[in-house]
């Protein structure tokens, strides 16, 4: 699995020109440690509104320790919802946009393009979570929650990873959005998937299922379930993804025009 140069560039190109990439990495870089911090305040203020009540159900813990967590519960979901839309449109735009015929003519092969798309993908989600934790680390500083310990920036750490495997269990979403020929459908899968993760959750299975590790693993299900989830079941993952992007660059590579 691997992407020409020329792939790269190409499509990086098209990548720093997409708005939706602007508007994503603007709502997850900078909306969610606004909205980490607004959580912490509510959760912290002396107030007793319905607000504060359900922000202070979410932290598992007080001061940086409890605020990264939230970061990083935040991120589990946000960079899924996030990142997972810009694979569906990265992919599907081909189709929707009538370029795929295009495709044809360019001097590297179709599976490389697709590894290309999923390398400027990656790179950027990765850079994207790790600015959504450092600018968390100036909005906690802002509300006046002090200069974090160690043991804050190793939560930190989590919180990134977090994001970092959202990213990854994102990709196979290029499955949905190339075999259906569009960025809608994808999109589609990507709601299924929410509500799938959801139902496994609530009956008590999540920690094996990859779409719903990571939450739980930053405090989304309480500290007692955070400490049930192992690095295995987090490692999961990495196939997940792996197939993912297997799949779809063999189905680049196989890729017929539509006749419509």
């Amino acid at each position: 699995m691997s992407a020409s140069p020329q792939a790269l560039e190409f499509e990086a190109l098209k990548f720093r020109r997409a708005p939706v990439v602007r508007t994503v990495s603007v709502l997850i870089g900078v909306g969610l440690p606004v909205l980490a911090a607004a959580f912490m305040v509510a959760a912290t203020s002396d107030g007793s509104s319905q607000i504060g009540l359900k922000a202070a159900a979410m932290l598992t813990s007080t001061g940086w320790t409890g605020y990264f967590a939230m970061v990083g519960m935040l991120l589990s979901v946000g960079a899924l919802m996030g990142i997972g839309f810009v694979v569906c449109w990265c992919f599907g735009r081909e189709f929707t946009e009538k370029t795929q015929a295009c495709l044809y003519a360019l001097p590297v092969s179709r599976r490389r393009l697709a590894y290309a798309k999923f390398t400027v993908i990656l790179l950027w989600s990765l850079v994207l979570c790790l600015v959504t934790v450092a600018l968390a680390l100036l909005a906690g500083g802002i509300i006046g929650l002090g200069m974090p310990g160690p043991e804050d920036l190793v939560v930190a750490g989590k919180a990134w990873c977090a994001g970092a495997l959202a990213a990854l269990l994102a990709c196979p979403l290029a499955v949905v959005a190339s075999v259906a020929r569009g960025y809608l459908p994808g999109v589609g899968g990507l709601v299924l998937l929410v509500v799938i993760t959801q139902v496994v959750t609530a009956f008590g299975t999540g920690a094996w299922f990859p779409y719903a590790a990571p939450g739980l693993w930053m405090g989304m299900g309480g500290p007692a379930a955070a400490e049930t989830v192992s690095p295995l079941q987090l490692l999961l993952c990495v196939p997940v993804s792996v197939l993912g992007i297997a799949v779809t660059g063999q189905w680049w590579k196989n890729m017929e025009i539509s006749a419509g």
